[in-house]
């Protein structure tokens, strides 16, 4: 998994009033929250049907991470091998509220 994304696409669900964001039930993003709090990953669903390797995660699951100062455990794990860097995130994308 790859850790590239900088900002969010302009479909992720973490987007407020992005496409994915409005027609996935309430429910399922509550879900994806709780999952991506409980450190495990988020694959950018722009990624999925590239190799494992190539697979990103997704941009708008870290900056809602970064912002609740949670990273989950691979962001973390990235980050002190040199794959990630926090600090290079979009932090002013107009990402939802939990």
């Amino acid at each position: 998994m790859k850790f590239d994304l900088k900002t969010p696409c302009k479909d992720c669900p973490f987007i407020k009033g992005s496409r994915t964001n409005i027609s996935l039930p309430h429910e399922r993003i509550e879900e994806i929250v709780n999952d991506i709090r409980d450190d495990k990953s988020f694959i950018c669903h722009k990624t999925l049907e590239l190799q494992k390797s190539d697979q990103q995660h997704c941009g708008g699951a870290m900056i809602f991470l970064e912002r609740e100062e949670r990273p989950n455990q691979i962001m973390r794990i990235a980050e002190r091998i040199g794959v990630y860097d926090h600090k290079s995130l979009n932090m002013n994308a107009d990402i939802i509220d939990n």
